[in-house]
């Protein structure tokens, strides 16, 4: 079995949308599993509506979904009558349930309404799409992953409960390929064990398809996006960014943490576990080999892989007399911030103080009130990360010269400094406003 995840530009623009059906008839034989997100912007539209709670912005936001549905019916199914006619139909009904679902009082919190708003999203395009490609010869049904992703209760961000996922996908998927039938699963969504209706966060529609990778076992998973795979950084930016062929999975859980956009952070965890292959790849260029993520990737080209980056990276330094030869101490401030929802990117610690760059900042203010209790604490904004990122990259003796030379040279103040555990990763904090001076530097040095 293929799992192949379609994002949201694959499934709405009408060269990707042919691409998908050219592509299930090309791996027919491979059995292939298709995990699809929402139309391009209608998540983003879906989370207004689950925030409103004014009858005219409701409607107002309720009619540019259907707009954005109408115009791929009626371009997707153009010389199709009847397919168009029933996909309006179809959609209408989804846009009336999800009227009533607004007003709705079977829902304990506003993030648990949330989750169940933005869930139309996946329900639309997959219907759509499975529609398309039985139109097109491909037999293929929609599939809602409530009925075989089972999550915890953490509205908003659920993850996955392994058994009941196993259990219930093999009981689900399975049977409609074992008929040759192309399933058709929202990414995205989930359900907890008594059917409350839950997301895997923003980007989840990747971890949806490793997920179900994963619980079915298959032989690899694929992820079908806008680029043509994983570049040694961002070609947006870096005009001669190079696409690299492999990554292992510890380089690609580094990339995503540090900036790299192309994949979920937590996509590559279910595939870990069972060594699933994960190839990421371009629905508008269907004939390059992408960028294949396994445990054993070819290194042969070049010790650093990547620069990439992030922006903004709030740093907290954390000082205190009673740190030294004490424990327990960094037990506390990671108490803290783990019970107020910050996650933390990058750590230096000495005898007598702590800095940690924050992933997410959670209840911030919270945070500093409970931290300045037994420490002082400097909230610092205005830096951001850049990381080289390699397997091989800790075997080259002269690279931490290197890199202070190409900071002294450019004038460029290093705040802080850190090895990723793994060795395949060296950190930065740097000022904001210096990274896109330094990025093209970085990158022609290691890696052109």
């Amino acid at each position: 079995m293929l799992v192949m995840k379609f994002g949201g530009t694959s499934v709405t623009n009408p060269q990707s949308v042919a691409a998908i059906n050219t592509l299930v008839q090309r791996e027919i034989k491979r059995k292939p599993i298709l995990v699809v997100s929402a139309l391009s912007g209608i998540t983003d539209l879906l989370v207004k509506l689950s925030h409103s709670i004014l009858a005219h912005e409701q409607d107002t936001l309720i009619e540019q979904i259907k707009d954005k549905h109408t115009l791929w019916i009626n371009t997707i199914f153009a010389d199709n009558e009847s397919e168009k006619l029933a996909a309006h139909n179809t959609i209408a009904s989804y846009l009336t349930q999800l009227k009533n679902l607004l007003h709705s009082h079977n829902f304990v919190n506003q993030l648990q309404l949330h989750d169940s708003v933005v869930s139309f999203g996946e329900m639309m395009s997959s219907h759509l799409i499975s529609k398309y490609l039985s139109s097109k010869g491909s037999l293929a049904q929609q599939v809602s992953a409530t009925e075989c992703i089972i999550t915890t209760k953490h509205f908003g961000g659920a993850d996955f409960i392994d058994a009941a996922t196993k259990k219930h996908c093999k009981k689900t998927v399975l049977p409609i390929v074992e008929k040759n039938i192309v399933p058709v699963i929202t990414g995205f969504i989930g359900a907890t064990q008594s059917g409350e209706t839950t997301i895997l966060g923003r980007g989840g529609s990747d971890y949806s398809a490793a997920i179900i990778g994963y619980a079915l076992n298959s032989e690899e998973i694929q992820i079908w996006t806008d680029v043509n795979g994983v570049y040694s950084a961002d070609p947006r930016v870096i005009s001669d960014a190079k696409l690299i062929p492999q990554l292992s999975y510890q380089e690609a859980a580094e990339l995503a943490m540090f900036g790299a956009k192309v994949l979920h952070p937590r996509t590559i965890q279910p595939a870990v576990k069972t060594g699933i292959p994960v190839r990421v790849l371009n629905t508008f260029n269907i004939e390059n080999c992408g960028t294949l993520i396994e445990h054993n990737a070819d290194n042969d080209h070049g010790l650093v892989k990547s620069v990439t980056w992030k922006k903004s990276a709030p740093l907290i330094n954390i000082y205190s007399a009673n740190m030294f030869l004490s424990k327990g101490f960094l037990q506390k401030i990671f108490a803290v911030l783990a019970n107020k929802n910050i996650s933390v990117n990058m750590l230096s610690a000495s005898e007598v103080s702590v800095s940690v760059t924050l992933d997410n900042i959670g209840k911030l203010d919270e945070a500093l009130v409970e931290l300045n209790k037994f420490a002082k604490t400097d909230y610092i904004e205005g830096f951001g990360t850049v990381s080289l990122v390699g397997e091989k990259i800790m075997s080259t003796p002269r690279i931490m010269q290197d890199l202070f030379d190409i900071f002294d040279s450019s004038n460029i103040g290093v705040q802080m400094l850190s090895y990723s555990a793994s060795n395949i990763n060296i950190s930065m904090i740097v000022p904001s406003d210096k990274i896109n001076e330094v990025v093209p530097i970085l990158h022609r040095k290691f890696i052109n």
